[in-house]
């Protein structure tokens, strides 16, 4: 399948139109005349003060509004592209990804990359005609994914890896550490180096650490799913000691330093833990009801093929034997996840959330068990918590389901049902899954005959 990224910078252009057909009123919109009918500037440098000058194109430099304003603007646009047939995306499984937007910054996300491409830049360039503002396509690239790139259109083109947001992007995910994290790590070992003689405490260079380092290496951690190599953070606490030392020996380990002010540390950032931190943020959104509302949510869904995307962080680490685990955004995750309950002497052992199908921990004759019949009944989940001590069972499992079932009668009480039809709720909604715990617990509960009676009467 053909894919390739593409990187456009775009202007603003017909925004009072654009706000009526979004409905903006009146007296919105005349205020925002007002202040954009004839806009000028002025020039400061130093004390020197230029003359006004009228403003040509777009808005105030520093204006609040600019960034809402082009929103707006874009908005006609991308919702074209979104909606042109000829423009083909990246289809996983229930959205089609055409378009990403970061204020001017756009990538569109096109298979059949030719006929997609032409589609596109002729759309692109229609809207240029109406909105008097165009593309430059100089500073525009082609990322080509699974082919070779072959410009037959009549607009100027490069092919290659791209910078976006900061960020240098390959078609390979494995290019993306020599590519960022290499160079990154270079420069700050050249910043650390160049201050090293600047005469500050070892409090300010710890707070030169945290103010001066920290954001941009925390800001790769956050925006790319490899993991740095082993040496990489070696060789980033080893320039970091040279700096906060002097190259001289240092009177206080790394490690002491790294611990909070209350254990004697002075707060120094530990890099590792920024990235596990940063890995593990992903994990609770897997789990979140609908995927939808985060587009890489459903590309990571899609990675996943047979086993639910929320049901990973459930699952031993067997889980590296299948297929899910090649994904590298899902892979490093996981393995920070594992890596935390291996710091925090945590284990993962089955609970209600532990699924039943396509789990490697739970096996059938040495294969993986799979009844969509039963998937498709609601029935997806192992449905206990399981302690080291068979008297927790108790009230790990019965008093919370005993609980529910409690608020279910206590709502259900004053619905207009029959005896008979109260008899048969209990038969339907209430005996299943209290029977499941029974089979499954050996445990003996507390009675529920005090709430069924309330409910029944």
């Amino acid at each position: 399948m053909h894919r390739c990224l593409r990187k456009c910078d775009v202007a603003a252009a017909f925004l009072f139109a654009t706000l009526h057909k979004f409905g903006f009123g009146n007296f919105f919109i005349n205020w925002l005349q007002t202040l954009y009918s004839s806009p000028t500037a002025r020039v400061r440098t130093n004390d020197q003060i230029s003359a006004s000058f009228c403003l040509q194109w777009g808005t105030r430099q520093g204006c609040p509004l600019s960034p809402s304003l082009f929103a707006i603007f874009i908005e006609p646009l991308t919702a074209a592209i979104r909606q042109r047939t000829g423009i083909k995306g990246i289809k996983c499984r229930k959205i089609e990804h055409k378009i990403s937007l970061y204020a001017d910054d756009a990538l569109l996300f096109l298979r059949n990359s030719q006929s997609s491409l032409s589609h596109a830049i002729e759309l692109i360039n229609s809207f240029s005609g109406v909105s008097d503002y165009s593309i430059n396509w100089l500073k525009s690239t082609v990322l080509p994914i699974n082919f070779s790139f072959v410009n037959l259109l009549n607009t100027q083109l490069e092919s290659g890896n791209i910078t976006y947001l900061g960020i240098n992007i390959s078609p390979k995910l494995a290019d993306l550490t020599k590519l960022n994290y290499i160079p990154l790590l270079r420069k700050v070992e050249d910043d650390l180096a160049r201050w090293k003689s600047l005469p500050i405490s070892l409090m300010g260079r710890v707070a030169t650490i945290k103010m001066m380092v920290l954001p941009r290496i925390n800001y790769l951690f956050s925006m790319i799913p490899n993991k740095p190599p082993a040496d990489w953070f070696k060789s980033l606490d080893s320039s970091i000691t040279k700096f906060l030392w002097q190259d001289k020996p240092p009177r206080i380990s790394l490690k002491t330093l790294q611990k909070t002010k209350d254990r004697g540390g002075l707060d120094l950032p530990n890099f590792y833990y920024y990235f596990l931190a940063n890995r593990l943020q992903y994990i609770p959104r897997w789990l979140q009801d609908n995927p939808l509302d985060e587009s890489w949510l459903d590309i990571e869904h899609t990675l996943c093929n047979t086993i639910e995307l929320s049901d990973l962080p459930f699952i031993s680490s067997s889980i590296r034997k299948h297929e899910s685990f090649k994904s590298i955004s899902i892979s490093t995750s996981l393995t920070a996840w594992w890596e935390y309950l291996k710091m925090t002497e945590s284990s993962l052992v089955p609970c209600r959330r532990t699924p039943i199908w396509n789990n490697p921990d739970i096996l059938q004759n040495n294969k993986m068990m799979n009844l969509p019949d039963w998937k498709n009944k609601g029935i997806l989940y192992l449905g206990i918590n399981v302690s080291p001590k068979l008297a927790d069972l108790t009230k790990l499992n019965y008093i919370p389901l005993l609980k529910k079932v409690e608020d279910d009668l206590a709502r259900w009480k004053s619905l207009p049902i029959s005896l008979m039809g109260r008899v048969a709720t209990i038969k339907m909604m209430i005996l299943p899954r209290i029977n499941y715990l029974f089979s499954i617990i050996p445990n003996k509960p507390s009675s529920l005959d005090s709430s069924i009676t309330k409910f029944l009467w």
